[in-house]
């Protein structure tokens, strides 16, 4: 590529082979250009400018949001927390009044077992009498007699057969004195 030019005080004459034209500028355009240039580079600086400034502005954008959801989190992650614990605690409560009701079934039904009163209520109703202060009272037993203290439950099959029986009709007999009575 070869290129030639003229000066003089009017006109820069170029002449580029390659477009094979000639380009006419006066001192004045030469100026103007230059001023274009220096504002074409001003404008570029000002757009590299902005885009620093939106580059560092998104950085700050999400730095702000990663600390907003930490702090979040830790404001929210104590909340969870409590609520697992209040949860847990409800379903203890739970428990616990489920055995208690077990608790207090177990007593009524060894009340009802071991209530004297009611014995002694069954035995005046069929025609018993309670003994004189000066009365030694004496019953024979048979010796092949076996009198039961206890109802014990196998823990590997559950409730004997015998148990279940017994409570059973301890619990009919006490439901049918309550309805006589009632």
């Amino acid at each position: 590529m070869k290129a030639s030019a003229q000066s003089n005080e009017f006109y820069t004459e170029i002449y580029m082979p390659i477009s094979k034209q000639i380009f006419e500028y006066t001192a004045s355009d030469v100026d103007e250009q230059k001023a274009k240039e220096e504002e074409l580079r001003k404008q570029t600086i000002k757009i590299r400018r902005a885009a620093r400034s939106r580059g560092f502005e998104a950085v700050v954008a999400v730095g702000l949001i990663i600390t907003i959801g930490v702090f979040f989190m830790l404001l929210i992650n104590p909340q969870v927390s409590l609520a697992e614990l209040a949860k847990d605690n409800s379903d203890l409560k739970d428990q616990i009044a489920v055995l208690k009701r077990s608790i207090l079934d177990s007593e009524e039904n060894l009340n009802g077992i071991t209530d004297m009163d009611s014995i002694r209520a069954q035995a005046l109703a069929l025609g018993m009498q309670d003994p004189n202060a000066n009365q030694v009272v004496t019953i024979p037993m048979p010796e092949d007699d076996k009198l039961v203290t206890m109802v014990s439950y196998d823990e590997e099959f559950g409730i004997s057969e015998e148990a279940y029986d017994s409570a059973v009709e301890a619990l009919t007999n006490y439901y049918l004195e309550e309805d006589g009575n009632g």
